[in-house]
């Protein structure tokens, strides 16, 4: 199913305007996997997926999780922010509701792809914070690859500053099958931190 027309509008316009109000630099694009898989980002700001939507292929929809409570709480957003891949959670002591997590394995189920920033909270420019371990049982047991994503500059923004978007290889879930289940969700939240982290540092230096 083709996205919609306003989801299209809007990520050309957000691709316009970030290339040309500032010095994207996006870097790893060959490493974009089939979908479905899960983008997971280290997390700035609130406008990171500014930096990274536009940038990946226009099909399929990229969905992306926002907090119900503070996201949706106006009538208008409930009805646009669907029609452009946002969909609503509510995290409780950092596990998803119900929903949410339906909504997650359904988009993957259809070979979609998902936005996730497994720190959880901003990070605003200081070191990655501690990733939470949904992104390692989603990918698991949707048996879907990973594709980290680092994005360096948007701590804070101002005309023409430098922000690079780092694309790295997908990170596959192909833990021994013996393996038990914790150990493989912490083997693939350590690959995909190690995979952020790793590009961070080559950003900086």
């Amino acid at each position: 199913m083709d996205p919609p027309r306003l989801y299209l509008f809007i990520r050309r316009i957000v691709r316009w305007l970030v290339s040309h109000l500032f010095r994207v630099t996006v870097t790893g694009l060959e490493n974009i996997p089939r979908p479905p898989f899960i983008i997971a980002a280290n997390h700035q700001a609130w406008f990171d997926p500014a930096f990274i939507i536009p940038f990946f292929p226009e099909r399929p929809l990229i969905y992306t999780m926002a907090k119900r409570e503070t996201v949706f709480n106006r009538a208008w957003k409930r009805r646009l922010l669907p029609l452009i891949g946002v969909f609503p959670i509510s995290p409780n002591k950092g596990e998803l509701d119900e929903q949410g997590l339906r909504t997650v394995y359904q988009v993957l189920d259809r070979g979609g792809v998902l936005l996730i920033f497994p720190e959880g909270r901003y990070s605003r420019g200081r070191a990655l914070r501690p990733l939470k371990s949904g992104i390692g049982y989603f990918a698991l047991q949707a048996g879907v690859p990973v594709c980290p994503v680092a994005v360096a500059g948007t701590g804070s923004l101002w005309p023409f500053k430098r922000i690079e978007v780092s694309i790295g290889p997908p990170i596959q879930p192909d833990f021994p099958a013996w393996w038990e289940v914790s150990r493989r969700v912490t083997g693939m939240v350590d690959r995909v931190r190690t995979a952020i982290t790793a590009a961070l540092s080559r950003r900086r230096g």
